[in-house]
């Protein structure tokens, strides 16, 4: 991988961070993005790890005019984006069964973030690599937009989502040789995914014998 140019979004913990880690190792030149501050010193801190060219950048994948900007930055920094990695995501932070425990409101930001969000650095990204002719995006959905869970249904219905707009995206780019892909952690021990689980453990009674502490 070295020499090649590599963007995660989603990039300041967890499952992106790690995958941020991997490409590093692999001598890839990578750019973090996320909406949290601090991101380039978590680029520094990995080339003084891993020695290889990093960028970071604090951008909201829910604002295009954002990803747009973070493209241009990355192809003046590091040279355009031959791969494209798409983490971010987020929960409505609230125990979702049955699904009239949520409001309607409770689903836009999660659509916003989960669905609009990959849409959005998808748009932003693939002109370099039609025009270079190659290049690959992977989105990261879940299990959850395969099988509908009821934890929190807006999640899954935009990670669903998200896996069609893949099918989608995948067509279109094959002429040019861009290949789009998914993958689908299950449950996984993240910060995300710990509000999950605190927000089912709150739903619970004492006299639950399912009733599980969480620490």
């Amino acid at each position: 991988m070295r020499n090649e140019v590599v963007v995660i979004v989603g990039a300041a913990r967890g499952i992106g961070h790690a995958i941020a880690r991997a490409f590093a190792q692999e001598k890839a030149s990578v750019a973090l993005l996320d909406v949290v501050a601090g991101m380039e010193e978590l680029a520094a801190q990995m080339t003084d790890h891993c020695g290889v060219p990093t960028l970071g950048l604090q951008s909201d994948v829910t604002d295009y005019a954002a990803m747009l900007s973070a493209a241009e930055t990355v192809r003046a920094t590091l040279g355009a984006c031959r791969h494209l990695v798409v983490a971010a995501g987020t929960g409505s932070g609230k125990f979702g069964f049955p699904f009239w425990n949520l409001e309607p409101a409770d689903w836009n930001r999660v659509l916003q973030v989960n669905l609009l969000g990959v849409v959005n650095t998808a748009h932003a990204f693939a002109p370099d690599m039609v025009e270079a002719r190659q290049g690959t995006m992977l989105f990261l959905p879940s299990v959850a937009g395969q099988i509908g869970s009821q934890t929190d249904p807006p999640y899954s219905a935009a990670k669903s989502a998200v896996i069609n707009f893949a099918q989608c995206a995948a067509k279109d780019l094959a002429p040019y040789g861009v290949r789009v892909n998914t993958l689908s952690p299950g449950m996984v021990r993240t910060t995300l995914n710990r509000s999950v689980w605190e927000a089912w453990n709150a739903a619970q009674t004492e006299a639950d014998p399912l009733c599980v502490n969480i620490k």
